[in-house]
């Protein structure tokens, strides 16, 4: 079965969607088979993958149906990106569960009107898919929001995403916090678990600064789990992006390749290291 993870920041700007189609690219290009969930209404992930989804294939759509009772089929609404894996030999799986904006408001209105029991949708939607793939990676709306805990409750695992500035610390604060409390808020039927926290758009050994360091202290400093290995910027991410294909598959050869495929690594040596704990 599928391990979920949620990349989550409490505000946009650090790089959430780069880093998971990327984290999901490096997964699939080392014969995996990932899901990339894009909960977001701004839709960045099918840019950043080369789709431009329907309406009635779309993750919105899905979570709409099923709180209105219906029970919608996944397998004709996910988007195979395997064209994008081709030139690659050994590889495994891509697949996208787009959203269109205005379908995913309505889910969002949906979600907040049913308590508790709206927040689990998204794990009851995936549930009959789950089996199919390695990893399932839940690009998050980049605010604290219904669909921000729908995201955490479908989750195994949640990695923050923050920038090393002095602002970004306190919405990585909020994250582990909304983490930990989604437990108790769904009376224990989801219970995931805080994984870290990725430093994102990190500066090159020869720019660093006093506040680089002192945020990594201070993510330290308060069990925020920092990764060792950090993305530094490169215009070389934003430039795929543009040309929707991340840049693990667009410049496999080049440092921020790497480093995403190092960053892969990290998180699943410690999602092993939890599960043998529990």
């Amino acid at each position: 079965m599928a391990v979920v993870v949620g990349i989550v920041s409490q505000k946009g700007g650090p790089g959430k969607t780069t880093t998971t189609v990327n984290l999901a690219s490096s997964l699939a290009l080392n014969g995996l088979k990932v899901l990339v969930v894009d909960l977001d209404p701004q839709a960045q992930a099918g840019v950043a993958l080369g789709v431009v989804p329907q309406p009635q294939r779309s993750a919105g759509f899905a979570l709409y149906a099923h709180l209105n009772g219906m029970t919608p089929n996944l397998a004709d609404m996910i988007y195979s990106r395997d064209e994008l894996l081709q030139e690659f030999d050994d590889v495994g799986r891509l697949d996208l569960f787009a959203t269109v904006q205005s379908t995913m408001v309505d889910a969002e209105r949906k979600v907040a009107g049913e308590g508790f029991e709206g927040t689990l949708v998204l794990q009851h939607v995936l549930r009959p898919i789950r089996d199919h793939y390695d990893f399932i990676l839940i690009d998050t709306p980049p605010s604290v929001s219904a669909l921000s805990a729908v995201a955490l409750a479908a989750a195994n695992f949640v990695a923050a995403v923050c920038e090393p500035l002095y602002a970004t610390v306190p919405g990585v604060v909020v994250v582990k916090g909304l983490t930990e409390a989604t437990s108790e808020r769904t009376h224990g039927r989801a219970t995931p678990q805080f994984l870290g926290t990725i430093i994102n758009k990190a500066n090159p050994p020869s720019k660093r600064t006093t506040e680089d360091t002192k945020v990594e202290s201070r993510l330290d400093e308060l069990g925020l789990g920092r990764f060792q290995t950090q993305v530094r910027r490169n215009g070389l991410i934003s430039a795929a992006f543009d040309e929707g294909r991340p840049v693990c598959i667009h410049s496999p050869n080049h440092e921020p390749s790497g480093t995403y495929s190092e960053l892969a690594v990290e998180i699943i040596d410690r999602i092993k290291q939890r599960v043998v704990a529990s």
